[in-house]
């Protein structure tokens, strides 16, 4: 019987089985009380059908109608690739390519699955290196997975040393290098965590099709009044891995924005309800951020149906953090 009320220095996280109403009494209020950017995911379209031409309504600070995007690989709300997005904008420098490696690896993991002690690390930072060269080499992301299906590729540890990581073109070349056994195991991972590229679904999405739609910049999206709902669901042809990345991309720019703006914060807050979050958003850094995205006016919202989702996507120490 008492009332909430979250403050633009408040994160939340919130766990309420299902249909108990967390689109309609949480999640679609959030995406219309926020006065400035919005990034929201979400199994249903039920958040785009409440919202959206509500915040299509909404002015920036020079009158102009804010965007709004709908990243919707799966159709879930019948969306159409009018605009595309390349994950590589992540994979900069190395360690954005390692955080971009680790959103697709924690994405691709079933709930609850045990990390190989060798595999995993070592397939994850293969990814990694090739991630970051098909940047360098202005490669679509689906040329990785191309890569990983070869098994070697000279090119690429030499565009890596002309790009001036010689260390990274030296670890791919050893694990090239491997005894055979070995280095299919290493391959096989890392392939297995970019499966989903294999879908011809997702490429429009995520790649230039030299057909004049506009593309997407996570960096001006966190300056803008803008509005982006990124769409997916469970199982198989689940876009949840470009969902993480989507959401890691959004959030990262936020901080950014926010590290340059006068007092370390946002002067107008992003609002960042992500519902269903343990389903189509697994990112593992998510409980660290809790810690001091409230003092950035990035608010972070999460829902769980339960704590145990939490406890397979983050252990129990990650949620335990988080809440």
């Amino acid at each position: 019987g008492k009332v909430l009320r979250q403050s633009w220095e408040d994160v939340a996280a919130m766990i309420a089985g299902a249909r108990t109403g967390k689109t309609t009494t949480q999640v679609a209020p959030a995406i219309l009380a926020a006065p400035g950017a919005v990034y929201t995911c979400s199994n249903k379209r039920d958040v785009v059908d409440l919202t959206a031409e509500a915040r299509r309504a909404v002015r920036d600070d020079k009158g102009n109608a804010a965007t709004v995007w709908i990243f919707d690989p799966q159709g879930i709300a019948e969306g159409q690739p009018t605009w595309w997005w390349n994950p590589l904008d992540m994979a900069g420098d190395l360690a954005g390519a390692r955080t971009l490696a680790g959103l697709f690896a924690a994405a691709s993991r079933p709930p609850g699955a045990q990390r190989d002690a060798y595999f995993d690390p070592e397939g994850e930072e293969l990814l990694a290196i090739l991630l970051l060269a098909a940047r360098l080499s202005d490669q679509p992301l689906t040329t990785v997975y191309q890569w990983l299906s070869t098994g070697r590729n000279d090119r690429v540890v030499s565009r890596l040393a002309a790009g001036g990581h010689e260390l990274a073109a030296q670890a791919l070349l050893d694990v090239m290098n491997q005894p055979d056994k070995q280095r299919a195991g290493v391959f096989g991972t890392a392939r297995k965590n970019v499966s989903f590229l294999a879908d011809p679904n997702l490429g429009d999405w995520i790649t230039d099709r030299h057909d004049g739609r506009p593309r997407f910049d996570t960096d001006a999206f966190a300056a803008s009044s803008g509005t982006l709902y990124s769409l997916s669901k469970e199982g198989p042809g689940s876009a949840g891995p470009l969902t993480a990345a989507l959401t890691a991309a959004v959030v990262l720019s936020a901080e950014r924005l926010a590290a340059r703006s006068a007092g370390g914060r946002l002067a107008v807050p992003m609002v960042c309800p992500l519902d269903e979050v343990a389903n189509v958003c697994r990112w593992r850094e998510l409980p660290d951020l809790y810690s001091h995205y409230g003092s950035r006016g990035i608010i972070l919202m999460s829902f769980l149906q339960s704590w145990s989702q939490g406890v397979d996507v983050w252990g129990e120490q990650g949620m335990r953090k988080l809440w």
